[in-house]
């Protein structure tokens, strides 16, 4: 029995929406009434079952990397707004408009990955612009609630502004003429929340109308994603490819983000960031990794 199994065997599920959910949402279910909820659910389900029904082994690869994604997505969030913390308390204030406006991008991007409408492209989806991710976005948690995507998209249009105003600009005034995002950890864990909703939906339609045959993790797709070229320099993480592998050994059907997200996994993704040195009161990424999502 690997670790994804495990978890779901012990998972305790709550009702929400008319439907059980591994995950306990903490700002979804304050947010969104239970009708609202539904009607996306079941809008969500008809669409991923246009694609589940005709599930292959090159459908379910890209799926497996896009969920893969979207967690990373949540666990990047989680690092860059426990850095916001820590800066502030520093004093080291001008990296907080950076972090808040990536952190929310982040998240975006991690909604955008689980949307059924959205093409893989071989891979190019991970290359989509701060524009149209947002966009995106925002237009499916319109489907929940028109008012509350409206009132978030200007919060994350308005922390864009404050990080090119900082970045391009420096004003000699520093950050005495823009205002701190008050709710952000709010709305981090609505947007993650939003991920993750769409992910138990997806992995719901693929248990009920793929065929077993199809799971399988093509090793092309995880060559790709592990390695990557920017700027004509070439990255390769051992890291992604170890867990990647450990996917298609172990369990080759995409879960949902919480269960994507084996321990080992999230051990690693935020131990690399521990200091390389004895450093008097360091930053310490293994701390708080709740602050939005339950990292397990």
């Amino acid at each position: 029995m690997n670790s994804i199994v495990t978890a779901k065997a012990l998972a305790e599920k709550r009702k929400f929406a008319e439907r059980e959910w591994f995950y306990d949402f903490r700002e979804l279910t304050h947010k969104i009434k239970d009708t609202e909820a539904k009607k996306v659910a079941d809008s969500l389900s008809a669409r991923y079952s246009k694609i589940t029904k005709s599930w292959s082994k090159e459908s379910n690869s890209e799926w497996l990397c896009r969920i893969y994604l979207s967690a990373k997505m949540v666990m990047t969030a989680t690092l860059q707004i426990n850095s916001i913390e820590y800066a502030e308390e520093r004093n080291i204030r001008i990296t907080s408009p950076y972090l808040t406006y990536y952190s929310l991008l982040a998240l975006l991007r991690g909604i955008v990955y689980t949307l059924p409408e959205v093409m893989w492209d071989d891979g190019k989806l991970v290359e989509i612009s701060h524009h149209k991710a947002i966009n995106l976005a925002f237009d499916h948690i319109a489907a929940f609630n028109k008012i509350l995507a409206q009132d978030l998209k200007t919060t994350t249009l308005t922390s864009k502004a404050y990080r090119e105003l900082i970045s391009y600009r420096s004003p000699t005034s520093g950050d005495s003429i823009i205002e701190s995002i008050g709710n952000l950890k709010s709305i981090a864990t609505l947007l993650a929340e939003v991920a993750q909703f769409n992910s138990e939906i997806l992995e719901s339609s693929i248990i009920k109308n793929a065929e077993n045959s199809s799971f399988e993790f093509l090793h092309k797709y995880i060559d790709d994603l592990s390695s990557v070229t920017v700027e004509g320099i070439e990255f390769f993480d051992r890291e992604d490819a170890y867990r990647l592998d450990y996917l298609r050994r172990k369990y080759p059907l995409a879960p949902n983000l919480l269960h994507i997200m084996t321990e080992g996994h999230t051990e690693d993704f935020f131990g690399a960031w521990l200091s390389k040195g004895r450093i008097e009161d360091t930053f310490n990424p293994d701390k708080n990794w709740n602050v939005i999502f339950d990292i397990p």
